[in-house]
């Protein structure tokens, strides 16, 4: 004869719990694990942006720093002009 075992049904129920709680716990933090994955992404995003305006920038203030621009700006602004030039004047203006 053979003798059936009752099934632990405290046990049944403890692991059930247990499985529950952990499968929620996966989600929740997969769920966080997904957000900052994003926010990261949109961090390097920014980072490139601002790297390219940082070089952007760089290269301006060379081209501001140049003689170059400076005599430029000397003359357009300030009317300045270089020794033994001649300025001639448009009287019709």
């Amino acid at each position: 004869m053979s003798k059936r075992k009752k099934p632990n049904w405290f046990l049944i129920i403890i692991l059930l719990i247990g499985t529950t709680y952990l499968s929620g716990m996966l989600i929740r933090q997969q769920s966080i694990l997904n957000s900052q994955r994003s926010e990261i992404e949109q961090l390097d995003l920014k980072i490139e942006e601002e790297a390219e305006r940082n070089a952007k920038l760089i290269e301006e203030r060379e081209k501001v720093l140049s003689d170059e621009y400076i005599e430029i700006i000397a003359r357009r602004e300030l009317g300045l002009v270089k020794e033994g030039e001649k300025v001639f004047v448009d009287i019709n203006k």
